[in-house]
């Protein structure tokens, strides 16, 4: 492709970008919004139920390769993102069934577009740039991801409710633009894509159902402690202003350099030993927050838990996504690949739907510690896959 070396990786920030923003919305700020607004502890945790979208995508992926363009899709996800987003400023303060519709759209039109946007970069990447376009996937998407929850909280904070989701549909209607400029791939529409057989042929694999186990576990400790977080800063006094300020500034540059170093760690020792020591250190990141939640910490100690977990963050997403490429049959990657991300989304949600009622029931501390332990089991069925990931 002429001009790859600067257009594709320029492509790839900006969708995926778009990508990490709206899923930023639903997971960080929406929980903040709601418990700003008085919705109880319970009904937050039903947000992993509108998440659960991005586990399912994986159900009409074959309709986005087979039908229209992917720059078409693309494009139409978005008009649905800049106007379910503008609609939240419309009516920024009326929580009820209009609110979660409009976040079940979002969800919807976003999930839609991840699978556009993936299938677009692995056909317009060539091989010898896999690496930078994966780096500056994680950049750009963690960026996004917290400048969609932190970012706009800040602006909440600062202004209204109503400034921040108007700022946010804004950006989502910039990328649209930039999104009608895309070249027109229509992609390989004579392959037939069988979700059915692609699971049935994964399974003969030797030690298949270890493995799908690692894939739920790895990520429970770490799904259960974010979603909680926002919350708890809330519950525990901090204005809009100073929470979108700890997971935007910091927790964007410190979750980047986790998922540097973790890829580091990846290139230089291997999947497994990184999946072990990067897992430990993942788990390891939510002492934190279970110190501060049993203890008075302090403003001190609430900014270095966030530091912390933010970092062990970027190390689990980097051994995690490493081992999910790693574990798929190259021929048959995308059936694959979309399968095991559908399955620890599984994890994401169930944890997420459980969260509320787990806090109430025990408390933002102990709670905390759960998740710590909620890490061990995935960390104690790795030496049985050692042989699969050498």
């Amino acid at each position: 492709m002429k001009n790859a070396r600067w257009f594709v990786p320029a492509v790839a920030a900006i969708l995926y970008f778009s990508e990490g923003f709206p899923y930023g919305l639903v997971t960080e700020l929406f929980p903040a919004y709601l418990r700003f607004h008085g919705v109880s502890l319970k009904e937050i945790g039903f947000l992993s139920s509108i998440a659960f979208a991005w586990t399912l995508k994986f159900l009409w992926s074959p309709f986005v390769d087979r039908f229209g363009t992917y720059r078409i899709w693309i494009s139409a996800a978005l008009v649905g993102l800049t106007a379910s987003t503008a609609a939240f400023a419309i009516s920024p303060d009326a929580i009820g069934p209009l609110f979660w519709i409009l976040a079940a759209t979002l969800a919807l039109a976003s999930a839609t577009q991840d699978i556009a946007v993936d299938a677009f970069t692995i056909r317009i990447a060539p091989e010898s740039m896999l690496g930078t376009i994966n780096a500056i996937r994680v950049t750009a998407y963690r960026s996004a991801f917290i400048l969609g929850g932190g970012g706009l909280l800040i602006l909440a904070g600062r202004y209204s409710w109503r400034v921040a989701f108007l700022a946010g549909a804004v950006l989502m209607a910039i990328i649209f633009f930039v999104s009608l400029r895309l070249p027109d791939d229509r992609g390989d529409q004579t392959v037939k894509h069988d979700l059915i057989g692609g699971l049935k042929r994964w399974f003969t694999r030797p030690h298949a159902i270890v493995i799908l186990a690692v894939v739920f576990l790895y990520r429970l400790g770490e799904f259960a402690v974010t979603v909680m977080i926002k919350p708890y800063w809330v519950d525990r006094g901090y204005s809009a202003e100073e929470i979108g300020t700890i997971t935007t500034i910091v927790g964007v540059l410190v979750s980047i350099a986790g998922a540097f170093a973790g890829g580091w760690v990846v290139s230089r020792y291997g999947v497994w030993r990184a999946l072990l020591w990067l897992g430990i250190a993942q788990t390891a990141s939510n002492l934190g927050y279970a110190l501060v939640g049993t203890m008075d910490a302090g403003r001190w100690g609430i900014w270095a838990a966030a530091i912390v977990e933010n970092f062990g963050y970027g190390l689990g997403t980097a051994s995690f996504l490493a081992f999910l490429m790693r574990v798929c049959d190259r021929e048959h990657a995308a059936t694959e690949f979309a399968l095991l991300t559908a399955a620890y989304g599984v994890t994401r949600t169930l944890i997420g739907n459980a969260s509320g009622y787990l806090v109430t029931s025990m408390g933002y501390g102990a709670y905390f510690w759960l998740t710590v332990f909620l890490g061990i089991p995935a960390l104690l069925l790795l030496p049985r896959i050692r042989e699969d990931l050498s």
